[in-house]
């Protein structure tokens, strides 16, 4: 892309006054970063202009563009002059050198890191939306990197930051993390899904158009004002929901969707009647994020049907929202400026369970420093199981691990109750082995049910210690 077609798209809808004032500081970027260059031999001012161009698909905050343009300046020698002589105001300079204090953080690696990403962002919401940009545009130019380093990045994406970017409603964005970072890590999978879904383009293409026009016609019979589009679902996303929900790749039934987006909420509900009167609903598949958002602020009405007879037997997701709730699907609250949600979203307790219970656990395990600096870098090794809970929750355990160790590193609070488990939908024995993608589902008692014989059927240290625990206290 050409510096003038970059410009002219991060001006794009910008009022007047804001635009001169990105584009001043687009001009001293240019002017005194240009000459300073990264490793992969791209300059400072080019990585600023990418990092500013990927917020802008997020984000038309005219401040929040200017300290990404010049968040580099840093690292040259000059650079705390360079800003004072820059445009920025002392919060936009202040912003950038906290900005640039995060860029070296690795968040899978050192709990310490945890620590200063979580206070960093209770200073100020809007390093989490300029953070998720560069580590988009990261992962986006993962070819840049040397090899170890790009492996390290995937790792750290597909694990931690996908889930702060899902935490926070920015799907658009987590979507493509995980399919670029899937791709990399397990390219052998991820060419077996292309694979699968080259395989089903032609009648999915066909399902979808046909689908589309159908409704369009329908909807406009009943004066319903409407856009409408489609997706396929992500390969990373794919690949997960069979892992955990046990299925193959032909009995998902979510793996078309069309988008319905109509003016006001009443209209949601309108099309949603219109719908099920002229398609074949799914029974039980009728979801209502609008009237139950989700945690964090996801609103929507999903419902399952078969579309049309004689296209496919598919069934295909639809989906139906406001152009608000659209946006915020796509983009969070940064696309409506709401960054104070972002920290909400991040200091709910299951937030916090996706960002530092699996590393607490970990460092538990360990007898000493060493030991722990060592566990730490081989985190997202095999012989760590991937498992859930029943809220999709992802939790990383060193194997071998029992049903019983996930309860006491998931649900502690509510261990002294525990009365049963599930796994995928089986009620199974505490001391079950878990297996890579297995989902757990405990259930709870109003007495204490705590008991010394549960002990046998934990593998981990950390877990045996909070049964003790557990069980002392009922003493008391």
């Amino acid at each position: 892309m050409t510096d003038r077609a970059a410009l002219s798209r991060l001006l794009r809808g910008l009022p007047s006054p804001a635009a001169q004032r990105v584009r001043s500081v687009w001009a001293f970027a240019r002017s005194h970063l240009s000459r300073i260059d990264r490793r992969s031999g791209d300059s400072y001012a080019q990585h600023g202009r990418e990092v500013a161009l990927t917020l802008r698909e997020a984000d038309a905050d005219p401040s929040l563009l200017c300290v990404a343009l010049l968040h580099d300046a840093f690292l040259d020698p000059s650079g705390p002059d360079y800003l004072l002589q820059s445009p920025l105001t002392p919060t936009e300079r202040k912003l950038a050198e906290q900005m640039h204090a995060l860029r070296r953080l690795h968040l899978d690696e050192n709990t310490r890191d945890l620590d200063a990403f979580l206070h960093a962002f209770s200073q100020d919401e809007r390093l989490l939306i300029l953070r998720m940009a560069h580590r988009l545009n990261d992962v986006r130019n993962l070819q840049r990197f040397k090899p170890a380093l790009r492996r390290r990045i995937a790792f750290e994406t597909l694990h931690i930051y996908t889930a702060i970017a899902g935490r926070i409603g920015m799907h658009a964005w987590r979507t493509e993390m995980e399919d670029i970072c899937f791709a990399l890590l397990h390219p052998r999978i991820a060419r077996s899904l292309e694979r699968k879904y080259s395989s089903y383009r032609v009648i999915d293409d066909v399902c979808l158009n046909q689908t589309s026009a159908f409704l369009r016609r329908v909807l406009s019979k009943g004066h319903i004002p409407m856009k409408i589009s489609f997706r396929k679902k992500g390969i990373y996303s794919t690949y997960r929901k069979m892992v955990l929900k046990r299925r193959s790749f032909e009995e998902l039934t979510d793996r078309l969707a069309v988008r319905i987006v109509v003016p006001r909420i009443e209209d949601c509900y309108r099309t949603l009647g219109v719908v099920h009167r002229f398609m074949h609903p799914i029974p039980g598949k009728l979801k209502d994020y609008i009237g139950a958002p989700k945690e964090n602020g996801y609103q929507s009405i999903h419902t399952v049907v078969y579309p049309l007879p004689g296209v496919t037997e598919q069934p295909m997701e639809i989906q139906i929202r406001t152009q608000e709730m659209h946006d915020l699907c796509e983009h969070g609250p940064a696309s409506h400026g709401n960054y104070k949600h972002f920290l909400y979203s991040l200091d709910t307790g299951s937030a916090r369970v996706h960002l530092l219970t699996n590393l607490e656990a970990l460092r538990s395990e360990a007898r000493s420093p060493l030991q722990f600096e060592k566990v730490l870098r081989h985190y997202f090794r095999a012989d760590h199981l991937a498992v859930f809970d029943g809220d999709n929750n992802l939790f990383h355990l060193k194997s071998p691990a029992t049903a019983l160790d996930l309860v006491c590193l998931a649900f502690s609070k509510r261990l002294h109750h525990l009365s049963g488990l599930r796994i995928n939908g089986r009620r199974r024995p505490f001391g079950a082995p878990l297996r890579d993608g297995d989902t757990v589902e405990p259930s709870f008692a109003r007495r204490r049910t705590v008991a010394a014989a549960w002990l046998p059927s934990c593998r981990h240290r950390l877990t045996k210690r909070k049964i003790r625990e557990a069980l002392q206290e009922s003493r008391t």
